[in-house]
């Protein structure tokens, strides 16, 4: 990823983050969101419309740590909800036409880095058949719950493509310091 102040993010996935901070109105907001966040926040949104991605990941650290309680598996729970979300309604293109898992998460990185995310750098690798690995290039530590989000994503591809006993773990964190964030991803 490039520095998050050049990043740029599609309305589509910062829908659910704006939904997020004002269906939780009891929680003390404006301690963790700068003033660009909450302009974010205060906005209607568009799905189709690039939005800087700084003021939604600083809403979604925000979330992480007031609604998720700081918790790698809220924040995963929650990417596979979103994808779901967003793989049904908004990106169906991304599903493999017969029911692939290997083919539909070798489309993932293109799919993110052109219609998700702009700026974003994702390198992905198939190990073998039921194997694969995504590197997530960051330099910014506090796009940590991204990557367990992102988790999520790839755990529910793996579903709706037939896949079956899913399981995606972080093996490198570039938050602990590694180049890249490194995603281990293996499936039946």
């Amino acid at each position: 990823m490039q520095k998050s102040e050049e990043m740029r993010v599609k309305g589509s996935l910062v829908i659910d983050i704006v939904k997020a901070i004002r269906g939780f109105k009891d929680k003390p907001w404006d301690k963790y969101l700068t003033k660009e966040a909450q302009d974010l926040v205060s906005q209607r949104i568009l799905h189709a419309v690039w939005y800087p991605a700084e003021p939604a990941l600083c809403c979604l650290r925000a979330i992480y740590h007031l609604i998720g309680g700081d918790d790698p598996r809220m924040a995963k729970e929650w990417g596979r909800i979103n994808g779901l979300r967003t793989f049904e309604e908004t990106y169906k293109v991304l599903f493999s036409a017969n029911g692939d898992t290997a083919d539909t998460l070798k489309k993932l990185d293109t799919v993110a880095s052109f219609s998700l995310f702009k700026g974003i750098r994702i390198e992905s690798r198939q190990i073998n058949k039921n194997h694969s690995q995504f590197s997530l290039f960051s330099e910014d530590p506090n796009t940590e719950p991204v990557m367990y989000f992102v988790q999520g994503w790839i755990e529910v591809l793996i579903e709706k493509t037939g896949g079956r006993n899913g399981k995606v773990k972080i093996i490198e964190k570039h938050w602990e310091g590694a180049k890249a964030t490194v995603l281990d991803v293996k499936w039946e």
